[in-house]
């Protein structure tokens, strides 16, 4: 073990980015039922002015019988477009989270392919560090 450092860290943040005065560690719970064939935004986020934002770790799932679609936008750009059963964890890189900076907008959709209405639950990690 290097000198002055942990052996272990805890979860999905990377060392470098979760540790200083200036980090706060961000995480929020989602859901939504979709009605079927539905698109629709399960969580968005804009950053605030002096931040950017550091995302480590997506998750969605649905207790649909079918697969279904989840999307990951950020700042105008799709990032992540996949088609999943019940669960997907999308992990992004300790060593190079997706940054999203200060004044753009994050967001996480879901469209239900299924015939039945559908809820949807979501995870969002990840750390706000100040610039």
């Amino acid at each position: 073990m290097a000198s002055g450092r942990r052996d272990y860290t805890w979860g999905f943040l990377n060392e470098a980015a979760s540790e200083g005065r200036y980090n706060e560690t961000f995480q929020e719970y989602v859901s939504k039922d979709i009605a079927a064939g539905a698109v629709e935004l399960i969580w968005s986020y804009t950053v605030p002015a002096g931040y950017r934002l550091a995302l480590n770790r997506i998750e969605v799932c649905s207790f649909s019988r079918i697969r279904n679609w989840v999307f990951l936008v950020s700042n105008g750009v799709t990032i992540l477009t996949i088609l999943f059963d019940t669960n997907y964890s999308f992990i992004v890189s300790d060593k190079n989270p997706l940054y999203t900076e200060a004044g753009q907008i994050v967001y996480v959709s879901c469209r239900n392919l299924d015939e039945l209405s559908s809820m949807f639950y979501g995870q969002v990690t990840g750390v706000l560090e100040q610039v």
